[in-house]
Protein backbone atom coordinates (compact mmCIF):
# COMPACT_ATOMS: atom_id res chain seq x y z
CA UNK A 1 0.00 0.00 0.00
CA UNK A 2 1.38 3.37 -1.01
CA UNK A 3 1.04 5.98 1.71
CA UNK A 4 -0.22 9.38 0.53
CA UNK A 5 0.20 12.42 2.77
CA UNK A 6 -2.96 14.16 3.89
CA UNK A 7 -3.44 17.76 2.68
CA UNK A 8 -2.70 19.08 6.20
CA UNK A 9 0.61 17.26 6.42
CA UNK A 10 1.54 18.49 2.96
CA UNK A 11 0.80 22.10 3.93
CA UNK A 12 2.63 21.77 7.22
CA UNK A 13 5.69 20.39 5.47
CA UNK A 14 5.70 23.23 2.95
CA UNK A 15 5.35 26.17 5.34
CA UNK A 16 7.25 24.73 8.27
CA UNK A 17 4.61 24.81 11.00
CA UNK A 18 6.22 24.55 14.46
CA UNK A 19 5.85 21.13 15.99
CA UNK A 20 7.07 19.39 19.09
CA UNK A 21 6.85 15.80 20.29
CA UNK A 22 4.39 16.89 22.95
CA UNK A 23 1.74 18.47 20.71
CA UNK A 24 1.88 16.52 17.43
CA UNK A 25 1.04 12.92 16.69
CA UNK A 26 2.05 11.88 13.20
CA UNK A 27 0.01 9.15 11.58
CA UNK A 28 0.63 7.77 8.08
CA UNK A 29 -2.65 7.20 6.27
CA UNK A 30 -3.59 6.27 2.73
CA UNK A 31 -6.19 7.85 0.49
CA UNK A 32 -7.95 4.72 -0.70
CA UNK A 33 -6.15 1.91 -2.47
CA UNK A 34 -2.90 3.24 -4.00
CA UNK A 35 0.15 1.39 -5.32
CA UNK A 36 3.53 2.19 -6.84
CA UNK A 37 4.33 0.12 -9.93
CA UNK A 38 7.92 -0.15 -11.21
CA UNK A 39 8.37 -0.97 -14.89
CA UNK A 40 11.24 -0.92 -17.35
CA UNK A 41 10.39 1.05 -20.49
CA UNK A 42 11.77 -0.49 -23.65
CA UNK A 43 10.63 2.56 -25.61
CA UNK A 44 12.59 4.94 -23.39
CA UNK A 45 15.26 2.48 -22.28
CA UNK A 46 14.97 3.42 -18.62
CA UNK A 47 13.20 2.46 -15.42
CA UNK A 48 9.90 4.24 -14.80
CA UNK A 49 7.20 4.01 -12.19
CA UNK A 50 3.47 4.54 -12.01
CA UNK A 51 1.22 5.52 -9.11
CA UNK A 52 -2.16 3.81 -9.30
CA UNK A 53 -5.21 4.69 -7.23
CA UNK A 54 -8.30 2.47 -7.32
CA UNK A 55 -11.88 3.57 -6.55
CA UNK A 56 -13.32 2.71 -3.15
CA UNK A 57 -15.73 0.22 -4.70
CA UNK A 58 -13.13 -1.55 -6.85
CA UNK A 59 -12.47 -4.60 -4.65
CA UNK A 60 -16.18 -5.10 -3.93
CA UNK A 61 -17.38 -5.03 -7.52
CA UNK A 62 -16.76 -6.72 -10.83
CA UNK A 63 -17.46 -3.71 -13.02
CA UNK A 64 -14.87 -1.92 -15.18
CA UNK A 65 -13.89 1.72 -14.63
CA UNK A 66 -12.75 4.68 -16.74
CA UNK A 67 -9.12 5.71 -16.30
CA UNK A 68 -7.60 9.14 -15.65
CA UNK A 69 -3.94 9.36 -16.74
CA UNK A 70 -1.71 12.11 -15.33
CA UNK A 71 1.49 13.17 -17.10
CA UNK A 72 4.14 14.41 -14.65
CA UNK A 73 1.87 12.46 -12.35
CA UNK A 74 3.91 12.58 -9.17
CA UNK A 75 3.10 16.24 -8.64
CA UNK A 76 -0.61 15.83 -9.43
CA UNK A 77 -1.48 12.51 -7.81
CA UNK A 78 -2.64 13.80 -4.42
CA UNK A 79 -4.84 16.62 -5.65
CA UNK A 80 -6.29 14.40 -8.40
CA UNK A 81 -7.43 11.86 -5.80
CA UNK A 82 -8.99 14.49 -3.54
CA UNK A 83 -10.67 16.34 -6.43
CA UNK A 84 -12.16 13.26 -8.03
CA UNK A 85 -13.46 11.93 -4.71
CA UNK A 86 -15.26 15.21 -4.02
CA UNK A 87 -16.71 15.31 -7.53
CA UNK A 88 -17.80 11.68 -7.25
CA UNK A 89 -19.65 12.41 -4.02
CA UNK A 90 -21.61 15.08 -5.88
CA UNK A 91 -22.29 12.80 -8.86
CA UNK A 92 -20.26 15.06 -11.17
CA UNK A 93 -17.89 12.36 -12.41
CA UNK A 94 -17.90 8.56 -12.35
CA UNK A 95 -15.58 6.52 -10.18
CA UNK A 96 -12.16 6.43 -11.81
CA UNK A 97 -8.91 4.54 -11.77
CA UNK A 98 -6.16 7.18 -11.49
CA UNK A 99 -2.80 6.41 -13.08
CA UNK A 100 0.02 8.89 -12.47
CA UNK A 101 2.95 8.56 -14.87
CA UNK A 102 5.67 9.80 -12.53
CA UNK A 103 8.89 11.39 -13.71
CA UNK A 104 12.37 10.25 -12.87
CA UNK A 105 14.43 12.74 -10.89
CA UNK A 106 16.18 14.12 -13.98
CA UNK A 107 13.04 14.50 -16.11
CA UNK A 108 11.01 17.26 -14.49
CA UNK A 109 12.76 20.06 -16.37
CA UNK A 110 13.78 18.17 -19.49
CA UNK A 111 12.97 20.58 -22.36
CA UNK A 112 12.56 17.68 -24.79
CA UNK A 113 10.86 14.70 -23.23
CA UNK A 114 11.05 12.82 -26.57
CA UNK A 115 7.45 12.89 -27.76
CA UNK A 116 7.51 9.80 -29.97
CA UNK A 117 9.35 7.62 -27.46
CA UNK A 118 7.13 8.87 -24.67
CA UNK A 119 4.01 8.23 -26.75
CA UNK A 120 5.10 4.65 -27.41
CA UNK A 121 5.81 4.25 -23.71
CA UNK A 122 2.32 5.47 -22.80
CA UNK A 123 0.50 3.53 -25.50
CA UNK A 124 2.36 0.23 -25.59
CA UNK A 125 3.59 -0.07 -22.03
CA UNK A 126 1.60 2.04 -19.58
CA UNK A 127 -1.89 1.71 -21.05
CA UNK A 128 -1.32 -1.93 -22.00
CA UNK A 129 -0.23 -2.71 -18.45
CA UNK A 130 -3.23 -0.91 -16.94
CA UNK A 131 -5.74 -2.59 -19.28
CA UNK A 132 -4.24 -6.03 -18.65
CA UNK A 133 -4.09 -5.73 -14.87
CA UNK A 134 -7.17 -3.69 -13.98
CA UNK A 135 -10.82 -3.67 -15.05
CA UNK A 136 -11.04 -0.75 -17.48
CA UNK A 137 -13.80 0.48 -19.81
CA UNK A 138 -11.53 1.95 -22.48
CA UNK A 139 -12.82 5.45 -21.69
CA UNK A 140 -9.51 7.23 -21.03
CA UNK A 141 -8.86 10.81 -19.91
CA UNK A 142 -5.47 12.56 -20.12
CA UNK A 143 -4.31 15.47 -17.98
CA UNK A 144 -1.16 17.53 -18.39
CA UNK A 145 0.18 20.83 -17.06
CA UNK A 146 2.63 23.26 -18.74
CA UNK A 147 4.84 21.20 -21.16
CA UNK A 148 2.76 18.13 -20.37
CA UNK A 149 -0.27 20.30 -21.17
CA UNK A 150 1.21 20.93 -24.61
CA UNK A 151 1.74 17.19 -25.04
CA UNK A 152 -1.87 16.54 -23.98
CA UNK A 153 -3.23 18.72 -26.79
CA UNK A 154 -0.62 17.41 -29.23
CA UNK A 155 -1.74 13.82 -28.53
CA UNK A 156 -5.31 14.81 -29.30
CA UNK A 157 -4.02 15.95 -32.68
CA UNK A 158 -1.52 13.19 -33.45
CA UNK A 159 -2.88 10.12 -31.60
CA UNK A 160 -6.61 10.69 -31.08
CA UNK A 161 -7.23 6.96 -30.70
CA UNK A 162 -5.62 6.88 -27.26
CA UNK A 163 -7.96 9.06 -25.20
CA UNK A 164 -11.52 10.32 -25.25
CA UNK A 165 -11.01 13.30 -22.94
CA UNK A 166 -8.17 15.83 -22.70
CA UNK A 167 -7.50 18.37 -19.93
CA UNK A 168 -4.64 20.81 -20.41
CA UNK A 169 -3.34 23.55 -18.10
CA UNK A 170 -1.05 26.42 -19.19
CA UNK A 171 0.27 24.69 -22.30
CA UNK A 172 3.00 26.53 -24.31
CA UNK A 173 1.32 26.33 -27.70
CA UNK A 174 3.41 29.04 -29.34
CA UNK A 175 4.59 28.18 -32.87
CA UNK A 176 2.50 24.97 -32.82
CA UNK A 177 -1.11 26.08 -32.42
CA UNK A 178 -1.93 26.26 -36.15
CA UNK A 179 -0.36 22.90 -36.93
CA UNK A 180 -2.11 21.27 -33.95
CA UNK A 181 -5.44 22.78 -34.95
CA UNK A 182 -5.08 21.63 -38.56
CA UNK A 183 -4.37 18.06 -37.45
CA UNK A 184 -7.38 18.08 -35.12
CA UNK A 185 -9.54 19.45 -37.94
CA UNK A 186 -8.26 16.85 -40.41
CA UNK A 187 -8.97 14.03 -37.95
CA UNK A 188 -12.50 15.28 -37.45
CA UNK A 189 -13.26 14.93 -41.16
CA UNK A 190 -12.72 11.19 -41.20
CA UNK A 191 -15.75 8.91 -41.30
CA UNK A 192 -17.38 8.03 -37.98
CA UNK A 193 -15.32 10.53 -36.01
CA UNK A 194 -15.66 9.59 -32.32
CA UNK A 195 -16.72 12.24 -29.83
CA UNK A 196 -13.86 13.93 -27.96
CA UNK A 197 -13.77 16.47 -25.14
CA UNK A 198 -11.07 19.09 -24.62
CA UNK A 199 -10.77 21.51 -21.72
CA UNK A 200 -7.81 23.90 -21.52
CA UNK A 201 -6.82 26.90 -19.44
CA UNK A 202 -4.38 29.78 -19.26
CA UNK A 203 -3.63 32.49 -16.72
CA UNK A 204 -3.07 36.18 -17.52
CA UNK A 205 -0.38 37.45 -19.86
CA UNK A 206 1.78 38.90 -17.08
CA UNK A 207 2.02 35.43 -15.51
CA UNK A 208 2.26 33.30 -18.64
CA UNK A 209 4.01 35.59 -21.19
CA UNK A 210 2.73 37.24 -24.36
CA UNK A 211 3.84 34.28 -26.49
CA UNK A 212 1.63 31.93 -24.48
CA UNK A 213 -1.34 34.30 -24.59
CA UNK A 214 -1.09 35.08 -28.29
CA UNK A 215 -0.86 31.38 -29.18
CA UNK A 216 -3.82 30.51 -26.98
CA UNK A 217 -5.94 33.32 -28.36
CA UNK A 218 -5.14 32.18 -31.88
CA UNK A 219 -5.95 28.56 -31.05
CA UNK A 220 -9.30 29.60 -29.55
CA UNK A 221 -10.00 31.79 -32.59
CA UNK A 222 -9.37 28.87 -34.94
CA UNK A 223 -11.57 26.51 -32.93
CA UNK A 224 -14.35 29.10 -32.81
CA UNK A 225 -14.25 30.01 -36.49
CA UNK A 226 -14.29 26.41 -37.73
CA UNK A 227 -15.04 23.95 -34.92
CA UNK A 228 -13.81 20.40 -35.52
CA UNK A 229 -16.59 17.87 -35.80
CA UNK A 230 -17.50 16.03 -32.59
CA UNK A 231 -15.04 17.98 -30.44
CA UNK A 232 -16.67 19.36 -27.30
CA UNK A 233 -14.14 21.98 -26.28
CA UNK A 234 -14.01 24.69 -23.64
CA UNK A 235 -11.36 27.27 -22.86
CA UNK A 236 -11.26 28.97 -19.45
CA UNK A 237 -9.19 32.01 -18.56
CA UNK A 238 -7.89 31.73 -14.97
CA UNK A 239 -7.03 35.35 -14.30
CA UNK A 240 -6.13 35.01 -10.63
CA UNK A 241 -3.65 32.17 -11.04
CA UNK A 242 -0.01 31.85 -11.96
CA UNK A 243 1.49 29.51 -14.53
CA UNK A 244 2.27 26.94 -11.83
CA UNK A 245 -1.06 27.12 -9.94
CA UNK A 246 -3.43 26.50 -12.85
CA UNK A 247 -3.04 22.73 -12.58
CA UNK A 248 -5.44 22.27 -9.65
CA UNK A 249 -8.41 24.36 -10.90
CA UNK A 250 -7.82 23.10 -14.45
CA UNK A 251 -8.08 19.48 -13.42
CA UNK A 252 -11.06 20.11 -11.14
CA UNK A 253 -13.03 22.22 -13.62
CA UNK A 254 -11.89 20.13 -16.54
CA UNK A 255 -13.27 16.96 -15.00
CA UNK A 256 -16.71 18.53 -14.73
CA UNK A 257 -16.52 19.48 -18.40
CA UNK A 258 -15.26 16.26 -19.93
CA UNK A 259 -17.71 14.18 -17.88
CA UNK A 260 -20.74 16.38 -18.52
CA UNK A 261 -22.47 13.41 -20.17
CA UNK A 262 -22.37 11.64 -16.80
CA UNK A 263 -24.04 14.40 -14.79
CA UNK A 264 -27.72 14.80 -14.04
CA UNK A 265 -29.36 17.58 -16.07
CA UNK A 266 -30.38 20.56 -13.94
CA UNK A 267 -32.71 23.31 -15.11
CA UNK A 268 -33.18 26.85 -13.85
CA UNK A 269 -36.53 27.24 -15.61
CA UNK A 270 -39.27 25.36 -17.43
CA UNK A 271 -38.05 26.85 -20.70
CA UNK A 272 -34.59 25.36 -20.16
CA UNK A 273 -36.21 21.99 -19.51
CA UNK A 274 -38.22 22.20 -22.74
CA UNK A 275 -35.18 23.38 -24.71
CA UNK A 276 -33.43 20.24 -23.45
CA UNK A 277 -36.20 18.19 -25.04
CA UNK A 278 -38.50 17.71 -22.07
CA UNK A 279 -38.94 14.19 -20.78
CA UNK A 280 -37.82 12.72 -24.10
CA UNK A 281 -34.57 14.68 -23.78
CA UNK A 282 -34.09 13.36 -20.24
CA UNK A 283 -34.65 9.78 -21.35
CA UNK A 284 -32.22 10.22 -24.26
CA UNK A 285 -29.59 11.66 -21.89
CA UNK A 286 -29.74 8.68 -19.54
CA UNK A 287 -29.77 6.20 -22.40
CA UNK A 288 -26.59 7.81 -23.75
CA UNK A 289 -25.12 7.85 -20.24
CA UNK A 290 -25.82 4.14 -19.90
CA UNK A 291 -24.17 3.44 -23.25
CA UNK A 292 -21.01 5.35 -22.28
CA UNK A 293 -20.60 4.44 -18.61
CA UNK A 294 -22.55 1.20 -18.21
CA UNK A 295 -24.98 2.80 -15.75
CA UNK A 296 -28.73 2.30 -15.37
CA UNK A 297 -30.66 3.94 -18.21
CA UNK A 298 -33.59 4.78 -15.91
CA UNK A 299 -33.80 8.36 -14.66
CA UNK A 300 -32.74 8.48 -10.97
CA UNK A 301 -35.23 9.41 -8.27
CA UNK A 302 -33.39 12.57 -7.17
CA UNK A 303 -33.28 13.87 -10.74
CA UNK A 304 -37.03 13.39 -11.13
CA UNK A 305 -37.70 14.97 -7.73
CA UNK A 306 -35.73 18.06 -8.75
CA UNK A 307 -37.62 18.22 -12.03
CA UNK A 308 -41.04 17.79 -10.41
CA UNK A 309 -40.24 20.52 -7.87
CA UNK A 310 -39.25 22.88 -10.70
CA UNK A 311 -42.47 22.16 -12.59
CA UNK A 312 -44.57 22.78 -9.48
CA UNK A 313 -42.77 26.03 -8.64
CA UNK A 314 -43.35 27.30 -12.17
CA UNK A 315 -47.06 26.54 -12.04
CA UNK A 316 -46.95 23.51 -14.35
CA UNK A 317 -49.15 21.51 -11.98
CA UNK A 318 -50.39 18.91 -14.47
CA UNK A 319 -46.83 18.14 -15.59
CA UNK A 320 -45.67 18.05 -11.96
CA UNK A 321 -48.56 15.72 -11.06
CA UNK A 322 -47.55 13.34 -13.82
CA UNK A 323 -43.93 13.19 -12.61
CA UNK A 324 -44.80 12.82 -8.91
CA UNK A 325 -47.39 10.13 -9.70
CA UNK A 326 -44.76 8.19 -11.62
CA UNK A 327 -42.30 8.65 -8.76
CA UNK A 328 -44.70 7.21 -6.17
CA UNK A 329 -45.32 4.26 -8.46
CA UNK A 330 -41.61 3.59 -9.17
CA UNK A 331 -40.38 4.42 -5.64
CA UNK A 332 -43.20 3.35 -3.27
CA UNK A 333 -40.97 3.76 -0.20
CA UNK A 334 -40.03 7.35 -1.02
CA UNK A 335 -41.44 9.80 1.53
CA UNK A 336 -40.20 12.74 -0.56
CA UNK A 337 -42.18 11.55 -3.59
CA UNK A 338 -45.44 11.25 -1.64
CA UNK A 339 -44.84 14.60 0.04
CA UNK A 340 -44.30 16.19 -3.38
CA UNK A 341 -47.49 14.57 -4.63
CA UNK A 342 -49.29 16.07 -1.64
CA UNK A 343 -47.88 19.50 -2.54
CA UNK A 344 -49.23 19.22 -6.08
CA UNK A 345 -52.72 18.21 -4.92
CA UNK A 346 -52.65 21.10 -2.46
CA UNK A 347 -51.79 23.53 -5.28
CA UNK A 348 -54.76 22.07 -7.21
CA UNK A 349 -56.94 22.52 -4.08
CA UNK A 350 -57.65 18.80 -3.97
CA UNK A 351 -57.20 18.75 -0.21
CA UNK A 352 -58.37 15.22 0.58
CA UNK A 353 -55.93 13.72 -1.93
CA UNK A 354 -53.23 16.02 -0.62
CA UNK A 355 -53.78 14.91 2.99
CA UNK A 356 -53.74 11.23 1.98
CA UNK A 357 -50.41 11.68 0.17
CA UNK A 358 -48.89 13.71 3.02
CA UNK A 359 -49.96 11.13 5.62
CA UNK A 360 -48.25 8.44 3.55
CA UNK A 361 -45.10 10.59 3.45
CA UNK A 362 -45.13 11.05 7.23
CA UNK A 363 -45.52 7.31 7.84
CA UNK A 364 -42.68 6.45 5.48
CA UNK A 365 -40.45 9.17 6.94
CA UNK A 366 -40.90 7.81 10.46
CA UNK A 367 -39.37 4.55 9.28
CA UNK A 368 -36.66 5.68 6.88
CA UNK A 369 -35.93 9.42 7.05
CA UNK A 370 -33.96 11.66 9.45
CA UNK A 371 -35.81 13.71 12.04
CA UNK A 372 -35.53 17.00 10.15
CA UNK A 373 -37.34 15.50 7.16
CA UNK A 374 -39.99 13.99 9.39
CA UNK A 375 -40.69 17.46 10.79
CA UNK A 376 -40.85 18.97 7.30
CA UNK A 377 -43.33 16.40 6.02
CA UNK A 378 -45.46 16.71 9.18
CA UNK A 379 -45.48 20.49 8.80
CA UNK A 380 -46.72 20.18 5.23
CA UNK A 381 -49.52 17.85 6.38
CA UNK A 382 -50.55 20.28 9.13
CA UNK A 383 -50.59 23.16 6.65
CA UNK A 384 -52.93 21.34 4.25
CA UNK A 385 -55.27 20.35 7.08
CA UNK A 386 -55.46 23.98 8.18
CA UNK A 387 -56.14 25.21 4.62
CA UNK A 388 -58.91 22.64 4.17
CA UNK A 389 -60.63 23.72 7.39
CA UNK A 390 -60.31 27.48 6.79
Amino acid sequence: MLKILTPFLLIAACIGLPATASNVVEEAISIGDASRIHIYSKAQEQNRHLLVHLPDSYTESNKPYPVLYLIDGGRHFNHAIISTQLLQQQQRVPELIIVAIANNDNMDHDPDRGKEKFTRFVKNEVMSYVDENYRTTGLNTLFGHTKAGWLTIELLASHPELFKNYISASAPLQYDEVDIYNKILANSKTEQTPEKSLYFTLSNEAEESKLYSDAFNNFVKLLTANPPKNLDWRYEFLANHTHMTTSIPALYNGMTHVFSSYQAPRFASYNEYMDFGGMHGMEAHYQKRANIYGTDKNIPENTLLNLASLLLNEGKTEAALQVYSQLTNDFPESAASFSGLGQVYNAMKQYDKSITAHRKAVRLAEELNPEWQQKRFQSRLDTVKKERND
